[in-house]
C-alpha cells in the first residue's frame, strides 16, 4: 500500500519516496518504466505530479485526467483534485477520501481537500475537513481571516467558537485585533519581536483600562474631536470615540460635544484602539 492507500507497487513506492525527498530526477528515472493496470494509471499521474513541479500545470491536468479514467484509486483522484479547478477538484478529493483506508493517506487528502474548500469559500466544510487531518484537538493558524470578506470573516469566527466549545485549543496570530477579541480567552502582544503584554483578554482590558464610555456621534468625525478634547479620547471608528476615565469626567467634557452626540454607554475600549494609544502605530515599510 503507498501513502495514499492505493495499490503502488514497489517501483511507484520508490519514486514516491524520491518525491517526497525533493528527487525528481531520481524520480522520473524510475517513472518511465511502463505499469500494467492500476499501476500504470497512478505512474501517469505521478508523471503529472512532476510535470507541475516544473511549472506545466496542462500536462498535469492532462495526466491527471488520463490516469484518472483508467482506474480511480485515492492516488489518480489525489492528483486529479489537485490538478483541476477548485470545485471539481474539491469532488475528487471529496472521492478519494471516501476511498482511503490509510490513516497517513486519509490525513494528506484531508488537507488538501481543506484547502480546495477554503478556496472556494465553504470555510465551514473546510474546518471540518482540517479537523479530520489533524487529530490531536489542536489548532496552529497564522493570519487566518487575512484576504476574507466581512462575510467569510464572521462564519470562520464561528467556526473557531465552535471548536473552542468542543474543547479545542487554538493559538492563532493576526493582525485584526477586532476578531481577535471576539474569539479569544487570552492574549499576547508581540511587538518588534518582544511580547508587550499577556493575559486574559477582559482582564488586561479592565487592567489598562478601568472604567470609561463609548461616544456614538451622529457625524463621522471622531478623529477631529479626539484631537480637540485632548488625553483620555480613543477613536474606535470615524464615528465612535471611547473616554478612558469616570463618569464625572466624561461629563465635564460634554458641554464641548453638544449637538454631536448620538448615545454614551458604559465600557471598555477595543482591543485595536487600547493597542494603538498604549504602544502607538506599527510602523509602516
Amino acid at each position: 500500500m503507498g501513502p495514499l492507500g492505493g495499490s503502488v507497487g514497489d517501483t511507484l513506492a520508490q519514486a514516491l519516496a524520491l518525491l517526497e525527498r525533493g528527487k525528481d530526477w531520481e524520480a522520473e528515472a524510475l517513472l518511465f518504466t511502463p505499469q500494467e493496470g492500476l499501476l500504470e494509471a497512478e505512474r501517469l499521474a505521478l508523471l503529472g505530479f512532476l510535470k507541475a513541479r516544473r511549472g506545466n500545470l496542462g500536462a498535469y491536468r492532462a495526466l491527471a485526467l488520463e490516469a484518472a479514467r483508467r482506474a480511480q484509486t485515492p492516488l489518480t483522484l489525489y492528483h486529479l483534485g489537485l490538478a483541476l479547478p477548485p470545485r471539481e477538484g474539491a469532488l475528487a478529493l471529496e472521492e478519494a477520501l471516501r476511498r482511503a483506508e490509510d490513516p497517513r493517506a486519509q490525513a494528506r487528502l484531508a488537507l488538501a481537500l481543506a484547502r480546495t474548500l477554503r478556496r472556494l469559500g465553504r470555510l465551514r466544510e473546510a474546518m471540518g475537513s482540517a479537523a479530520l487531518a489533524l487529530k490531536p484537538r489542536f489548532l496552529l493558524l497564522d493570519e487566518p481571516t487575512l484576504g476574507l470578506d466581512p462575510v467569510s470573516r464572521r462564519e470562520f469566527e464561528g467556526i473557531l467558537l465552535e471548536l473552542k466549545g468542543e474543547g479545542w485549543g487554538i493559538l492563532l496570530t493576526s493582525h485584526d485585533l477586532e476578531g481577535v477579541e471576539r474569539v479569544s480567552d487570552r492574549v499576547a502582544f508581540l511587538h518588534r519581536g518582544e511580547v508587550l503584554r499577556e493575559g486574559p483578554t477582559r482582564a488586561l482590558l479592565q487592567e489598562w483600562a478601568g472604567e470609561g464610555y463609548r461616544v456614538r456621534l451622529l457625524e463621522p468625525q471622531a478623529e477631529a474631536l479626539a484631537g480637540a478634547l485632548g488625553p483620555g479620547w480613543l477613536v474606535e471608528a470615524p464615528d465612535r470615540l471611547f473616554f478612558l476615565g469616570p463618569w464625572e469626567a466624561l461629563r465635564a467634557h460634554l458641554p464641548y460635544l453638544d449637538g454631536e452626540v448620538q448615545e454614551v454607554s458604559q465600557g471598555t475600549p477595543s482591543l485595536e484602539s487600547l493597542f494603538l494609544r498604549l504602544f502607538g502605530a506599527p510602523s509602516q515599510g
